[in-house]
């Protein structure tokens, strides 16, 4: 397997796994102190720790980046599209439940003919999703800055800083598949391993300090 193609596996299985203590943590912490924007980051990453699982296992089967596009085999397809999917997903969760926090609001494929028309698709399908998580992240962002500012609740800039150092990986990874530049996807990756760091010592700090 190639260098970038161990590095990417490595960062990602370390990704997913401290997404998924992440979403513990914060759903422990939840409901002690039942804040929205910390039920939306349990879900989002307990989401986004399997579809880091699946982006993992899909590096780790065909030895190649998400950015290198494989089109060997269908279930590489499937697996690359199934993890875009649930990434999406998860980061609407955590933008909702941000929504909800400042304005307290409620929120709520044909098969292929041919194989290259799914490569072709799943080219334009990453980019319409890493676009979407650049928006929502965005928004994720702004709403931390206005709860920040507006004093509403006790979250740590430990959480916006996490929030924003993901937002900046994801416009690197929008990036590296705009121009297929390895480098910048896997740069890209280790910024977003940092930002759910980041969040994964916030939520086991906060519940130190709130015991149940």
């Amino acid at each position: 397997m190639p260098a970038g193609a161990v590095i990417t596996f490595s960062l990602n299985l370390l990704s997913a796994v401290v997404a998924l203590l992440t979403s513990y943590y914060a759903y422990r912490f939840n409901r002690l102190v039942g804040n929205p924007v910390l039920g939306a980051i349990s879900v989002g990453f307990a989401l986004l720790g399997i579809g880091l699982a699946v982006d993992a296992g899909t590096s780790l089967l065909t030895g190649r980046l998400l950015v290198e596009f494989p089109a060997d085999r269908a279930l590489t397809l499937l697996a690359s599209f199934t993890y875009l999917t649930v990434q999406m997903a998860a980061y609407l969760v955590i933008a909702v439940g941000y929504g909800r926090a400042v304005y307290r609001g409620a929120a709520k494929a044909a098969a292929p003919v041919v194989f290259v028309g799914w490569a072709a698709s799943l080219y334009s399908f990453s980019l319409l999703s890493y676009f979407v998580s650049v928006v929502l992240l965005a928004f994720v962002v702004f709403q931390g800055l206005l709860l920040r500012s507006g004093k509403k609740n006790g979250m740590s800039s430990m959480v916006l800083l996490g929030f924003a150092l993901i937002l900046a990986a994801h416009l690197m990874l929008l990036l590296s598949v705009l121009t297929l530049g390895t480098l910048l996807f896997l740069f890209g990756t280790a910024v977003q391993f940092l930002g759910f760091l980041s969040l994964l010592v916030f939520v086991v700090r906060s519940e130190v300090v709130v015991p149940g």
